[in-house]
């Protein structure tokens, strides 16, 4: 069983000093690029330039590969499957009665396969980068109420440990004799209600001592908040940002006003 991890990797680089809300923006600048983009060329430029800021990211080589395992895998798919759905264009490469594969239905195949990674991909940079105190501050500082930020980070944090607990039930149970590999679809999900129980009740006990913990600390007593840490721009963060903001002014431009094929 595959549980959640916390992708943040503690280190001193660049993309960690950068300003939670200057990397929240350009994660999705470059996203957008990702969208307005249809060359192929274009598609894996920019998937290498992700993949770039991911290396000097300097996350752990087991939590690299426990994030891209999914998105490649994914890639691969939609590279396989997208000409068989997509027929249109000349020439024909392959004829097996209802199924054709054209050379354009390939080629749209690898660029949708780009274009996906590399939407997956480059959000990962402020996962690997950005704690979740500073992500949740920088959603806060953004406008979100400080509620839904407290939510936000209360689930981001217990989530691992959820995880942790639903492992630990299940190697429990499995030493107790029973076998979650064996049987048909519905023999296994009836097995997994004697994970669930446990992981209910000890999810209950988790919520009542974190609800004891925030009316200990006197939760909303105050309307206005102080912060132990503000979030200040630096002259490096705004030079980040007019970077990104580029990096997706310029080609939208190119293509939409100057029907330049990006």
């Amino acid at each position: 069983m595959t549980r959640f991890e916390d992708l943040y990797t503690e280190a001193d680089t660049f993309l960690h000093r950068l300003d939670p809300r200057v990397k929240m923006a350009s994660v999705l600048m470059l996203s957008l690029l990702a969208i307005i983009m249809s060359a192929l060329t274009y598609l894996l430029v920019l998937l290498t330039f992700i993949f770039v800021l991911l290396l000097l990211a300097r996350s752990s080589y087991r939590k690299t590969t426990f994030a891209m395992k999914f998105v490649l895998r994914f890639m691969a798919l939609i590279a396989i499957l997208w000409p068989l759905f997509d027929p249109s264009g000349t020439p024909v490469l392959i004829r097996l009665g209802p199924v054709v594969i054209t050379e354009p239905g390939i080629w749209r195949g690898l660029a949708s396969a780009a274009r996906v990674g590399c939407l997956a991909t480059v959000w990962y940079i402020l996962i690997f980068t950005t704690s979740q105190r500073d992500l949740v501050r920088g959603l806060v500082k953004l406008g979100l109420r400080f509620d839904f930020g407290l939510a936000l980070a209360i689930a981001l944090r217990y989530f691992p440990t959820f995880g942790t607990v639903m492992d630990s039930i299940i190697d429990a149970q499995r030493s107790r004799g029973m076998e979650f590999e064996k049987g048909n679809i519905f023999v296994r999900a009836r097995k997994y209600v004697a994970v669930l129980g446990p992981a209910i009740v000890s999810a209950l006990k988790t919520a009542d001592m974190l609800a004891l913990a925030l009316q200990s600390r006197a939760y909303g007593a105050r309307r206005n908040r102080t912060y132990l840490r503000e979030l200040n721009m630096r002259p490096s963060d705004y030079v980040a940002l007019v970077a990104a903001l580029a990096m997706f002014i310029v080609p939208a431009i190119a293509k939409y006003a100057f029907s330049i094929p990006i």
